[in-house]
């Protein structure tokens, strides 16, 4: 079998991990797979037995192994979402929610994916399109973890109108929103006060940032629902971010719609599940509490 590898060079120094992965699956009888270039970026890769550097599109993948941290897995998502295939990452990051193989514990957990002891989470995705006052689509995209809608360069308060079905909820006054995914229930929505979903839930979160009312509700809609957010006349332009990434630019009057995207990503993983004391774990890590000194 085929297996792509993603490598972050930033993170994996010298792709000392890639090359490692690498090793590892050539030894067991399987293919690993890079992208083009990557054996001008990394001359050791040329010298692993079955090793091909090859467009992912045009490859038969089992599955794309990502090599960094969440913003790395993310982008790698991005790339290659409409691959028919499943995603995993090795972490190289900081905290790594979406990248659970650690590197001490690299052999042990590719060779589980090798041998097909792994389960597949089916992760809901939004797909998010922008409109101008004339209802013309600006730029639409798809994400996995959520889409930020925040305040611009100057600290003005954002105001923006949350309909959710074509209900008015709330006109909201604040620094922003973020509309996320169960998977994007641990970053951003987390830090703003929102719930923890697990992994394979499909409701869809909306969470306040920073409310600039007597109230900052977190609502969580049916996977059904279509979440709708206006903008009012602005005097400093907010950002949305699907995913941490560039996206359209916004104006007055613009509205944005966000709906479950009718295709899941399926993430392997290789770990018992113990989804909320990892996130515990992962949390205390962030930061450095009196108890862990």
């Amino acid at each position: 079998m085929n297996y792509g590898i993603c490598s972050n060079g930033s993170r994996d120094t010298g792709y000392e991990t890639a090359v490692r992965t690498a090793e590892l699956i050539s030894s067991r009888g399987h293919t690993p797979v890079f992208e083009p270039g990557m054996d001008e970026a990394c001359p050791k890769l040329k010298n692993i037995p079955g090793v091909i550097f090859e467009d992912f599109f045009k490859t038969n993948i089992q599955t794309i192994i990502s090599i960094g941290g969440d913003g790395t897995f993310l982008s790698v998502v991005a790339k290659y979402r409409d691959l028919d295939t499943e995603f995993i990452g090795v972490n190289k990051g900081s905290i790594g929610f979406l990248t659970e193989i650690v590197v001490d514990e690299l052999e042990q957990d590719i060779d589980k994916l090798l041998a097909g002891e792994y389960n597949t989470i089916d992760r809901t995705q939004l797909k998010c399109e922008v409109f101008n006052k004339d209802g013309v689509l600006k730029g639409s995209c798809i994400c996995l973890n959520d889409i930020i809608i925040v305040r611009g360069a100057k600290p003005h308060i954002t105001k923006l109108e949350l309909a959710i079905d074509g209900q008015i909820i709330e006109r909201f006054y604040g620094d922003g929103l973020v509309i996320a995914t169960a998977t994007g229930s641990s970053a951003y929505s987390l830090s703003a006060g929102g719930p923890i979903l697990m992994p394979g839930m499909k409701d869809i979160i909306v969470t306040p940032i920073c409310s600039h009312t007597l109230n900052g509700y977190t609502y969580v809609a049916t996977p059904e629902s279509e979440i709708r957010i206006g903008l009012d006349r602005v005097e400093t332009v907010p950002l949305i971010c699907p995913d941490g990434r560039d996206f359209v630019d916004l104006e007055s009057y613009d509205y944005i719609t966000i709906k479950r995207y009718d295709k899941v990503l399926k993430t392997a993983t290789v770990k018992k599940d113990n989804f909320f004391s990892d996130v515990r774990k992962k949390i205390v890590q962030r930061g450095t509490f009196y108890e862990n000194r």
